[in-house]
């Protein structure tokens, strides 16, 4: 959900806007709507009564918006469901307003608003609280300031220009709000002078819950259906004073009277008339005006823009699909019934829509069909839409869809061209240039965007750029520089949030810019335009049946020939210059002087393709052709066994000269990704058209990797690596994991040697088709599995074969996850709906950020924990003191781990921690040392290293820091780093002051669902998280208690942060125990009684019930999740119903209070549950591609792959 907060000042009073906003209205919706296509009706127009905001006007309105929906959403619904309903309740000086779409369940905006007399300057009029009031964006628009179209700018509605004849008020200068504000503080406006100030506040939310297009959909909404129109629509507002001044509210209510009974009348009453017109043969009229929804007042309404209107000669065998006639209905609607009179809240009334044929219902369940994978995304994410333009009888195919085409759409020329024998072709230029004018006739003229706040970055700090080659889908003929900006906008917000959650060592660090290049597929689109069997768009015969999609066109090869035309080379000559000038910008910019990092691009659909050919140009003019590069195996090895390629400094290169005047890129580029890219069906194309294709080798691009992503069911996209290679015909292309389930990865080995070896059986020398099979998922057990026997299997010519072809050390086919509903949708709602779908996708930014280079996987946002995570001891490692400990320690993972330790202020500060490796504690580390660092200062304070122990006989440390170096109120990271191997372990030092409140939660009891005695991923139980957000919000202190060893803590900890629990301290119990709930009791009585702690709440199972009363809660304060015998009811408050009726409660007036006392000022929250650094380097080891192995199998030795065991991955 998108949420935006709107702050609109005009120079006149509360009362007066009143009047002007629904003169306004009344006036647009009468002149906006022209016909049954488009338009608004009104429904219902009563008083109610208890409603929001006390008594007002509720209205119902029906808006006809098909005309005005981009292109990609129009081929999802048909058009009979292309309406939306809105809902208001006007109870000025507060009013509500929701829209709804009845074929659209997850598609809604609501929009509150209340007027006051300032000038905008109320930070929270809303009292919007946690998320909401976090994720809000506010918007001051300034009428004055604002800049129009040149389409929609009138010289006698300039405010700067404008003065009424009336009142004499007028012209305004863009300074007016200061002066204005300055002169009319805290006295009765308006002044004798006529100055006045109002402020319009506007609570915007948006929720566009599908796949693939939430976060462009949900700013598409916001930037043209509501900021624009909000925009003008004030404009307006002030311009008509003239006719709005000295109305009074019954004069208001006639008006409206009046436009309801002449909409009802436009909207259906010529209806026969269209269509016996058209039934003659005559001129359909098709009415595209659009609809006045202005998100103002009683109605809040959505104004789309100007009225347009068009005529279109059609045959006359093609009869005009018509919106049902809305005349009785709306008649019926406007004499409703004793029970319509009182507040409708939440009313949905079911629509008119009699032709509900095959069509809408299976429109309806294709998106339904796309809903739960959009509930399943993450919500943080922010992440850009476009409007589009469309015809009644609109007869082009899929060529006409475009990524951003604009609201208005000039009126057609129905005059033929001359008939010219030489341009009677659709080669010609004549047709071309005509087609490509109909297509994005209003594509030059860019919708303004909503103003962003200015970044400041002062110093240089990227180590990666990566340039964004954005050329549109293969049916996009022509794409705006606002819709691509859109995208990549939206791009770099879900790359933010991506990083800001689990890769934060990475923000800040890569910088994305925008390569805008040609569209080349304008000529392609309209001859295939052109041949389809449809191009008349011939009706089917059954009028029951669907309607004719146009998915009779080849979209793959749209491509093939956009690529082959005789201009492509310009072209490239025009991304290369294009980059260059990229590049040369930004490292003469403040932002990136001094950028000494990696380069990549990331190519979209056409873009990908333009992309190649640019790399190919420049890897070709460096004098050596990489087709005939040598790779000797060994080499190959080598960059398998690092973790990451080594990137120098991109070096300089002359763009002139050498290459037959070209133009080359003047830097290196290290990574192509490619998003579902046709350039295999170009390559393929290539290879079998040119005279020695078959045998000369496919151009390798100047890159050190590419990586192919696409989604399985895109009409576009196709594999690289069966063109390479046909063995991988049988190898299946890696699977992206989720990012919702496998934020860092799930481990699947990426590099080719690992392949390679995992299928011995396919890259053998005597492979015949016969011997084919389909492999299976690859794993590291099955790659140990096969190593061992590898050099008896695979000659070492193969594999040098091999890598001597192939673009990388990595696999290249990567698939993405997409609903199984997308397979029953039409063909050509597909390549835009994936295109939409890569700017926002967690999935591949998360993929990309594990390719671009080897990081800290800290799981918090926190400040101090991007400190931790990126801590370097200053000590070297040195030797073990013990000879045996380097023997026992092979091959073996470390468990240390601590218990976050809580003091109160003046007490003995001791540290505890335990160091074993193996499973089961197998190893003790005896007498070693260990340095105990301690951070002071939180947030960005300095570690500091307090004192170098010894490990006892049991592998502990006990270290009690000197009452000189005490550590003051606050939550302080502490980090014990084995100064032989360099593990460590981290916890927390919590010096809270007296009379600290907390909450504690038993992990067992109160957060899962199922029993996993081993701590292996237990269920869930629902809404638990939110308990414990909930308490963190209010300011409380937040303890998990478990009677578990110490030693499942890394499985225990691992399990909170997967899950998202907010930051808590934790408390283990010291090994195997028989009384574990001894160990709970015992630990919450030394807190309350040795550091004066108060525990507020508990929660727990039936079983903590008795540990909770032992320490002295009250039964209201013991809250119980599950089974709870009879007996126990009076002893504690049982959560029968669950967490989430639980949560209404604390959350009305009385359920719960904020912390009080000192500590809520020094113990503030600290956002996501994040523990211990070595154990999110342990995670990370596991689940990404980093680390080729996680086995120390000695077969490796063979072909010298060194392996990584899970101990060094704790290794600092």
């Amino acid at each position: 959900m998108l949420i935006k907060e709107y702050r609109i000042p005009l120079p006149l009073t509360v009362e007066e806007y009143r009047i002007a906003q629904l003169y306004m209205i009344a006036k647009k919706s009468r002149e906006e709507s022209k016909g049954t296509g488009s338009g608004v009706e009104i429904l219902l127009n009563e008083p109610y009564n208890n409603g929001p905001g006390g008594n007002g006007q509720y209205t119902l309105k029906r808006y006809h918006i098909g005309n005005h929906l981009p292109g990609w959403l129009k081929s999802l619904l048909p058009k009979n469901s292309l309406i939306t309903e809105e809902e208001a309740w006007n109870a000025y000086p507060y009013t509500k307003t929701r829209f709804s779409c009845p074929f659209l369940e997850k598609f809604s905006v609501e929009i509150e608003t209340t007027y006051l007399n300032d000038n905008g300057y109320q930070d929270n009029v809303f009292n919007l609280s946690g998320s909401d009031l976090r994720n809000r964006e506010v918007d001051l628009i300034d009428f004055v300031k604002e800049r129009l179209p040149a389409h929609e700018y009138l010289k006698e509605e300039d405010p700067k220009l404008y003065v009424s004849q009336k009142t004499g008020r007028g012209p305004v200068t863009e300074s007016w709000l200061d002066e204005y504000w300055n002169e009319c503080r805290g006295k009765n406006t308006p002044l004798p002078n006529g100055k006045a100030v109002m402020c319009a506040y506007k609570l915007c939310r948006v929720e566009f819950k599908y796949w693939g297009m939430q976060s462009k959909a949900e700013k598409f909404i916001h930037d043209i259906a509501l900021r624009k129109t909000m925009v003008r629509a004030h404009i307006q507002a002030w311009a008509w004073m003239d006719e709005w001044w000295g109305l009074t509210m019954e004069d208001i209510r006639k008006i409206e009277q009046e436009t309801q009974e002449a909409l009802r009348m436009t909207m259906g009453g010529d209806s026969n008339q269209d269509i016996s017109e058209d039934e003659d043969g005559e001129t359909a009229k098709t009415i595209t005006a659009k609809s006045s929804s202005t998100a103002l007042s009683s109605t809040d309404q959505t104004e789309q823009g100007n009225v347009t209107s068009e005529s279109v000669k059609r045959p006359p065998s093609h009869p005009t699909t018509l919106m049902p006639s809305s005349h009785e209905h709306a008649e019926s609607s406007t004499k409703p019934s004793d029970s319509q009179k009182k507040w409708r809240h939440d009313s949905k009334p079911q629509l008119h829509s009699p032709n509900q044929n095959y069509e809408a219902l299976a429109s309806s369940w294709r998106m339904d069909s796309i809903v739960g994978d959009s509930d399943s995304g993450q919500s943080e994410d922010d992440d850009e839409f476009f409007d589009c333009q469309e015809n009644a009888e609109d007869s082009s195919s899929l060529a006409k869809w475009s990524s951003m085409e604009l609201l208005n759409e000039d009126e057609a020329d129905p005059s033929p061209l001359p008939a010219d024998k030489q341009d009677d072709s659709i080669f010609s230029q004549t047709f071309l240039k005509r087609a490509a004018s109909e297509r994005g006739r209003s594509v030059d003229v860019s919708c303004p965007d909503s103003p962003l706040p200015a970044g400041h970055v002062q110093t240089c700090k990227y180590n990666t750029l990566l340039l964004v080659l954005h050329a549109g889908s293969v049916l996009d003929a022509n794409i705006d520089t606002a819709a691509k900006k859109s995208d990549v906008l939206t791009f770099r917000g879900a790359f933010e949030s991506v990083m800001r959650q689990h890769y934060p060592s990475m923000l800040g660090r890569i910088a994305i810019k925008l390569v805008s290049c040609p569209s080349i597929c304008t000529d392609s689109l309209s001859i295939l335009s052109s041949l389809n069997p449809y191009s008349f768009d011939v009706s089917p015969s059954c009028s029951d049946a669907p309607h004719v999609t146009h998915d009779s066109i080849p979209i793959g090869a749209v491509p093939v020939l956009a690529s082959s035309a005789n201009g492509y080379k310009e072209t490239i000559n025009k991304v290369i210059a294009a980059a260059n000038k990229v590049y040369a910008d930004f490292i003469k910019s403040p932002e990136g002087q001094g950028f000494n990092g990696q380069i990549c691009f990331i190519g979209d659909s056409m873009g990908s393709i333009l992309g190649y050919d640019a790399l190919c140009r420049s890897g070709k003019a460096d004098d050596d052709n990489l087709e005939s590069e040598t790779v000797t195996t060994e080499e190959a090895i080598r960059h398998l066994d690092s973790t990451k390629l080594h990137v120098s400094a991109p070096s300089r290169r002359s763009s002139a000269g050498e290459h037959g005047g070209q133009n080359r890129l003047d830097f290196e580029v290290n990574e192509l990704f490619m998003f579902g890219s046709p350039l295999s069906l170009v390559l393929a194309y290539r290879k079998i058209s040119e005279p020695d294709g078959k045998s000369n080798p496919i151009m390798r691009p100047g890159v050190s990797q590419v990586y192919n992503l696409f989604h399985p069911t895109d009409p576009v996209a196709a594999r690289l690596e069966p063109l390479l290679s046909a063995r991988f015909s049988m190898v299946p292309p890696v699977n992206i994991p989720r990012y919702q389930k496998y934020p860092l990865g799930d481990g699947q080995p990426y590099h080719l040697l690992e392949v390679v070896l995992a299928n011995p059986q396919i890259f053998s020398e005597n492979l015949t088709v016969a011997t084919t099979f389909h492999a299976r998922r690859l794993s590291e057990a099955s790659i140990v599995s096969n190593v061992s026997g590898v050099m008896d299997t695979l000659p070492i010519c193969t594999i040098n074969h091999l890598v001597q072809k192939w673009w990388g050390v990595k696999r290249l086919d990567f698939a993405l996850y997409c609903p199984e509903g997308l397979s029953n949708f039409p063909t050509n709602a597909l390549p835009h709906l994936f295109h939409a779908s890569y700017w926002e996708s967690s999935d591949v930014i998360a993929f990309i950020l594990r390719q671009l280079g080897r990081f800290d996987f800290a799981m918090s946002m926190n400040n101090d924990e991007k400190e931790m995570s990126g801590f370097s001891p200053a000590q070297p490692r040195e030797k073990w003191i013990r000879k045996r400990t380097s023997v026992k320690l092979k091959n073996v993972t470390c468990n240390h781990r601590a218990n976050d330790v809580i003091v109160k202020e003046g007490a003995t500060q001791t540290l505890i921690a335990r160091f074993m490796y193996g499973p089961l504690d197998m190893i003790t580390l005896t007498g070693e040392k260990v340095d105990v660092h301690v951070m002071k200062d939180v947030p960005g304070g300095e570690w500091e290293l307090m004192s170098t122990e010894v490990t006892d006989k049991t592998g502990r440390i006990t270290y009690t820091i000197p009452e000189n170096k005490a550590l003051g109120f606050g939550i302080h990271p502490v980090k014990m780093v084995v100064r032989g191997d360099h593990t460590s372990v981290d916890f927390y030092l919590a010096v809270v002051p007296p009379k600290t409140e907390c909450v504690v939660f038993s992990i067992d009891g109160s957060f899962t669902a199922s029993v996993s005695v081993t701590g292996r991923d237990p269920k869930v139980r629902a809404g638990a998280v939110d308990i414990v957000r909930h308490w963190q919000e209010l300011g409380y202190l937040i303890i998990y208690i478990t009677g578990r060893p110490d030693m499942q803590q890394t499985r225990v900890l691992s399990w909170l942060s997967q899950h998202n629990f907010p930051q808590g301290l934790v408390s283990f119990a010291d090994g195997l125990s028989t009384d574990p709930l001894g160990h709970k009791t015992a630990y919450l009585k030394n807190l309350i009684q040795e550091h004066n702690m108060i525990i507020h709440a508990a929660y727990g199972s039936s079983k903590d019930i008795t540990v909770y009363t032992n320490i002295g809660l009250k039964p209201r304060q013991i809250y119980i999740v599950g089974r709870v015998s009879k007996k126990h009811h009076s002893l504690a408050t049982v959560l029968s119903e669950g967490y989430a009726v639980h949560l209404s409660t604390l959350l009305c007036h009385g359920g719960s209070r904020p912390a009080q006392g000192n500590a809520r000022m020094v113990l503030s929250p600290r956002g996501c549950f994040a523990h211990n650094s070595s154990l999110r380097r342990r995670r990370s080891a596991k689940r990404t591609t980093s680390f080729p192995l996680s086995s120390g199998n000695p077969a490796t030795s063979v072909l010298n792959i060194t392996t990584v065991p899970e101990r060094r991955s704790d290794k600092l």
